[in-house]
């Protein structure tokens, strides 16, 4: 459907991509992943047409249709969502009507060329079934979970219900490509699994940018990774991606080093054989000192190329005490209510230092409200929000409030404590930021930008009670997985809301769940917890998922006990091949890192075992649980 041959994109005197070449085929479902800044969204923008290549070709089919749900969505407050829905279709209609008004009374040298328009116009109406838009427009709506709520105004709805209501634009006009931009962005834990549940059983093409590692890898069979101004396709889900992205930079290594060491080896005979036809004055030492010259001209003209890593993974590590406490939180008889909007009614829950535990519940449920207050009132001396007395808090805020706007980088570091600048420069430094970043007013960092300077001031504050609100909202796969890492190893306490199944399964050991204005606790990680409380995949007809859950119908009432045993233990069985995967692709990391190539390939072999493994697994849960 679309073929990029040689395409550069340069703003000013920075090169974005520099001749790349790649194809997007029909029905294809393509992540398109690398850190952020490095172009993915300038790319969906000339492939979408909003801006052009700067040189080489973007050949698209003439008939292809696009659907393009962009990162930031902004629409207008004033209009409802019926409004939204068919602002294409009201704007196409009234340019037939106004040709249709001109041909009625245009004189004869001018109708040809009215007619003209009028009928490109016609055949893209009839082509896109104008006349069932208004019809279908309703139907997308009901089917995504917003029905009946056409004449509500949009300034009304929520991040995650804005995504949702421009996927529904998006695909009003029945698109061959559907192109996503961070989707998964406002959305809560059910959303992102109707997400992944209307993905896989959308019949046309996909292509989405996320850093959403369980997204990419349920969704997608084709990534395109870019880095370094190029772009690599790799055939497979996220996890072959990074598999074999490991195995190519060991052998790449490990090539490289070879040819380096064959090189100086001539290099030495070079400089033999020039001492010896110099000091004897022999021709034959000057013959095979010019052969073995030109031997080395040879080598060097044709050596590996050294490989080049573009990950700039963060280091981090959340360096603590351990307290000798043994409540960290306790919440009794908590209420809470926004004029006549109940969120909360006598919850209550504890949480024991050293428990990794996270906050979970569907959007607007009153999880950010909860940790606001824990935040700003709770102490041992509360009766509702009672705080560990030889606890401190450390807490990264999802709507990013605590940084003065006015602010630079270096004000808010050295605000911490007596510090220098290049004191403040060396607890930011580790998470991306240039010394010429620290003259950054917070005001103008991005969100990703953000979150990692409030983690970059945690960890300098050496809290011993985490809170987290969304810790890995902006942040790219990379940083993600070293905020997973460092909370892996943080001796402390962690309370933490995120919507990342992939970061939860990784960092969490308990689940509070925020149900009925109460607060339900279960022991166990994110997968047990889901596994528990059975949720209904929505049915899909391959083109608009039904969401709504008065549609849903539990399936567990369908297995008997043993088929339920028998989930259970594929479920605990992936679980185990999952963390296995994580430990053998830092360990393959940590090899290339070290250069100890052959342990690195070794390392390659059992991860690819694993993941067949892993692969097959997944299969029998889908069969068992479908």
């Amino acid at each position: 459907m679309i073929n990029i041959i040689n395409m550069s994109k340069y703003y000013g005197t920075d090169t974005i991509f520099d001749n790349i070449s790649l194809k997007i085929n029909l029905n294809e479902k393509v992540g398109l992943v690398g850190p952020n800044g490095c172009g993915k969204t300038t790319l969906i923008k000339m492939i979408t047409g909003i801006e052009e290549p700067s040189e080489g070709h973007i050949i698209i089919d003439k008939k292809l249709k696009i659907g393009y749900v962009p990162q930031h969505i902004e629409f207008d407050n004033n209009l409802s969502l019926s409004d939204v829905m068919l602002d294409q279709y009201n704007d196409l209609s009234e340019k037939l009507r106004v040709l249709e008004e001109k041909m009625a009374s245009s004189s004869e040298d001018k109708l040809d060329r009215i007619l003209s328009d009028y009928q490109i116009l016609r055949d893209y109406y009839d082509e896109i079934e104008g006349d069932t838009i208004p019809a279908r427009a309703e139907k997308i709506l009901d089917s995504l979970g917003l029905e009946d709520r056409g004449e509500q105004m949009v300034e009304t709805l929520s991040g995650g219900e804005k995504n949702v209501l421009a996927l529904a634009m998006a695909l009003l006009l029945r698109p061959h490509l559907l192109i996503l931009d961070e989707p998964g962005n406002h959305l809560d834990y059910k959303g992102l699994a109707w997400l992944e549940k209307f993905l896989t059983d959308y019949r046309e093409a996909v292509i989405i940018v996320s850093h959403n590692r369980y997204l990419l890898d349920r969704i997608c069979e084709k990534i395109i990774a870019v880095e370094g101004r190029k772009t690599n396709e790799f055939v497979g889900n996220y996890s072959y991606y990074r598999m074999n992205r490991l195995k190519s930079l060991v052998n790449q290594q490990s090539d490289y080093t070879s040819n380096q060491k064959k090189i100086k080896r001539i290099e030495a005979l070079v400089i033999k054989f020039r001492q010896l036809a110099t000091s004897t004055g022999d021709p034959a030492w000057g013959k095979r000192l010019h052969a073995m010259k030109s031997r080395y001209d040879h080598e060097q003209k044709n050596a590996a190329p050294k490989p080049q890593n573009f990950e700039k993974k963060i280091v981090m590590d959340f360096q603590t005490d351990k307290t000798k406490a043994n409540i960290a939180l306790q919440i009794k008889g908590y209420s809470k209510a926004f004029d006549k909007l109940k969120l909360f009614e006598s919850a209550e829950a504890e949480i024991f230092c050293g428990e990794k535990v996270a906050l979970i519940g569907s959007n607007g449920c009153g999880k950010t409200t909860l940790i606001r207050d824990i935040i700003s009132e709770g102490s041992w001396d509360n009766d509702l929000l009672r705080v560990g007395p030889s606890l401190t808090v450390g807490y990264c805020s999802q709507a990013q409030e605590i940084f003065n706007p006015d602010n630079t980088i270096e004000d808010e570091i050295r605000s911490l404590g007596s510090l220098t600048r290049s004191d403040a420069y060396k607890i930011v430094a580790p998470f991306n930021f240039t010394w010429e970043d620290m003259e950054k007013k917070t005001a103008d960092l991005s969100g990703g930008e953000k979150n990692r300077l409030q983690i970059a001031r945690l960890i300098y504050l050496k809290t011993n009670f985490l809170i987290l609100d969304e810790p890995t909202n902006h942040l790219d796969i990379l940083s993600s997985e070293a905020v997973e890492e460092a909370l892996a190893d943080f001796q402390g306490t962690l309370l933490v809301v995120s919507h990342d199944r992939y970061f939860l399964e990784k960092t969490v050991n308990r689940i509070i769940e925020v149900r009925n204005k109460k607060l339900i606790s279960f022991n166990g990680s994110f997968s047990d917890w889901w596994s528990s409380v059975n949720p209904i995949e929505p049915k899909s007809d391959g083109r608009i998922a039904t969401r709504g859950s008065g549609r849903k119908r539990d399936r567990s009432v369908y297995r008997n006990k043993d088929q339920q045993r028998e989930i259970k233990q594929i479920e605990e069985r992936i679980s185990e091949m999952e963390n296995e995967k994580s430990k053998l692709e830092n360990m393959i990391n940590k090899a290339f890192l070290e250069k100890d190539y052959k342990k690195g390939r070794d390392l390659s072999v059992k991860l690819e075992k694993n993941n067949k493994k892993l692969e097959k697994l997944y299969s029998q849960w889908e069969e068992k649980a479908g």
